[in-house]
């Protein structure tokens, strides 16, 4: 397996709203419909293979993964591979978002994730530095 980190960021075909409160409803309707938004890209699947630790991130979202990282795991063969995740929120920590990931990609193995609180203040590069170490992430 590759010793490469790579990053993907998620864009949609139709994109949520700029305005705070118009995305807060949109966000809250996909989660009632369990809507699955198409993605512009996704990351390459040819490359898909080369990576054994998937590191998934997302706000929490009404207590749980924004639909877009939905479409994300049923777009991909997760199996052997080991998700960490982690999620920025308000209070929420993870909600029921870990349960969530493990349903879409039954056969990953979820690591430890780490909860950001809003934007994780001043201690946020060491707490993600710790918390890659302590994952055996190589990030040099």
């Amino acid at each position: 397996m590759a010793s490469c980190l790579s990053r993907a960021e998620l864009e949609l075909v139709k994109p949520y709203s700029d305005d705070y409160n118009t995305v807060l409803k949109q966000a809250q309707n996909d989660q009632h419909k369990q809507a699955r938004p198409a993605l512009k890209k996704k990351p390459d699947a040819k490359k898909w293979a080369d990576y054994e630790t998937i590191i998934i991130g997302y706000p929490n979202w009404w207590a749980s993964i924004p639909m877009p990282i939905a479409t994300l795991l049923e777009s991909y063969d997760f199996t052997g591979k080991r998700i960490l995740p982690f999620c920025s929120h308000g209070g929420g920590r993870f909600g029921q978002s870990i349960t969530a990931i493990a349903k879409l990609a039954p056969n990953a193995k979820i690591g430890e994730g780490l909860s950001v609180h809003y934007s994780g203040g001043s201690s946020l590069s060491k707490d993600v530095a710790k918390w890659l170490e302590k994952n055996g992430v190589k990030t040099k």
